[in-house]
């Protein structure tokens, strides 16, 4: 047995793996799991009859006392659709949630412009139950959608006949 110990010149150096970086370079960044989007905008159907002309794919959820949140049918869109939507309304302030298998980004968007990073962790921790839910996934955005992809009878319309309004 050699009395060399790591590092010595006798054993080879074996450089650094980062295989989440060498894993980006051979297939790409990974997709996320969900996009999801916060705007100011409270006339949601008005803001889903927006959206193919845009070329955006989302399904656009009311949040009574904070506007709409848009959850993206392909979440690898998300950072497209906000650049696209909040330059098309360059007055609403947008936020990004981009969530991935260990973690939960956010992005603020103006008027086509990336502005400084939010915490999303506070943002959620003070907006209504719902915005959680659908970030997190426990909530499907299809039930509470309004817009031409929406049920008849979602969540939406229960909450307008003054059911299920427990936490909106």
């Amino acid at each position: 047995m050699s009395d060399e110990k790591p590092g010595d010149p006798g054993e080879p150096d074996l450089p650094d793996f980062d295989f989440d970086a060498e894993f980006e370079k051979a297939f790409g960044p990974k997709k996320p799991l969900r996009s999801v989007v916060v705007v100011g905008v409270s006339q949601a159907q008005a803001l889903a009859a927006l959206l193919p002309g845009h070329g955006v794919q989302a399904h656009v959820v009311p949040v009574k006392g904070l506007g709409s949140v848009l959850v993206t049918l392909d979440p690898g869109t998300g950072e497209q659709d906000v650049r696209t939507l909040s330059a098309a309304l360059p007055q609403a302030e947008f936020v990004l949630f981009t969530v991935g298998e260990e973690s939960i980004e956010g992005q603020a968007w103006v008027g086509g412009v990336r502005g400084e990073d939010p915490r999303p962790g506070l943002l959620l921790s003070v907006w209504p139950d719902l915005v959680q839910d659908l970030v997190l996934g426990k909530a499907d955005p299809a039930e509470h959608a309004v817009g031409p992809e929406a049920p008849r009878k979602g969540g939406f319309w229960k909450r307008r006949r003054g059911g299920d309004d427990e936490d909106r």
